[in-house]
């Protein structure tokens, strides 16, 4: 056993994938699948299962990873230390992250800017995607992370963290009988027009639900994923839209109020942090979760 062969082992335990962690690592496959086959032999361990096409880690390759992580980083920073005084650039972490269409906008502003500052070591590569998407690149592996707008009956099968709690908010035409209220319930939406983002939309999905629960039915005039479109065809036809609450997006509309909707649900609705439940953490995605956990 050795260090090397310890890291491939981690790599393959967070990919869930022999590919994708073999990418990461800049070897081939075959070189990784024998590396971990050699690991398997010289403890007498069956450390990986498959399981709905991806690889999991078994009990015994849960505890090995569990010890061998702490070993590996410690081994990280020795290389790290050896090259500053050679004059070498240290190698940089890479951490892959998914983030919804919307989440970036929910979270205070350049909270991305100030991880990457406070971590000069992680190379940090986002990419903004559908909520679908982003739920299914941290089911890969394809992301270490992923950020959606969600709420947790929906997330099953994914460690999971509240950021920012965003709740339901609805922009209202000025004009309208409901602007002078100061909150909607479900009864005030009650055949009025909505402009909403889709069945596959995770905030549309909650509304709907909590609709039906309620025994209430908007009139849904359109739905479409372009926010941009969304805005101005809601205006111009006088509807209802959803918007992010006061305290995270303080723009005022010319044309509209904003007012909290109460759901009639405990559940709460905000931008989550996923990975695939049970993975194994790179020392740079737990730094991005323990940053995360503070916004």
């Amino acid at each position: 056993m050795d260090i090397r062969q310890l890291e491939y082992f981690i790599a393959v335990a967070q990919r869930g994938n022999f590919t994708k962690a073999a990418e990461d690592l800049f070897i081939t496959r075959q070189a990784l699948s024998k590396a971990v086959r050699n690991l398997e032999h010289e403890t007498g361990l069956t450390l990986l299962s498959s399981k709905d096409g991806h690889l999991v880690l078994t009990d015994d390759g849960r505890a090995l990873c569990d010890s061998a992580e702490p070993v590996v980083e410690a081994y990280r920073q020795l290389e790290e230390r050896y090259l500053e005084r050679t004059g070498e650039a240290p190698v940089r972490q890479t951490l892959a992250v998914a983030m919804a269409h919307g989440t970036a906008q929910s979270m205070p502003d350049k909270t991305i800017d100030v991880f990457r500052m406070a971590h000069p070591d992680i190379r940090l590569s986002i990419e903004e995607v559908t909520t679908e998407a982003a739920i299914d690149m941290a089911q890969t592996g394809e992301s270490d992370i992923s950020l959606v707008g969600s709420a947790p009956p929906y997330l099953g099968g994914f460690d999971i963290m509240l950021v920012v709690e965003t709740n339901t908010y609805v922009y209202v035409p000025k004009e309208s009988e409901l602007a002078s209220k100061e909150k909607l319930t479900l009864p005030d939406i009650e055949g009025q027009p909505f402009i909403t983002f889709g069945k596959r939309n995770h905030l549309h999905r909650f509304f709907i639900e909590a609709c039906e629960a309620a025994g209430v039915q908007p009139d849904i005039l359109m739905t479409t994923s372009d926010a941009d479109l969304l805005v101005r065809t809601a205006e111009q036809q006088r509807a209802l839209y959803f918007g992010f609450p006061p305290h995270i997006n303080p723009i005022t509309s010319p044309t509209s109020v904003l007012l909290p909707l109460d759901t009639g649900t405990d559940i709460v609705f905000g931008t989550y942090a996923i990975k695939r439940r049970g993975s194994a953490l790179s020392s740079a995605a737990r730094s991005f979760w323990k940053f995360l956990a503070q916004v």
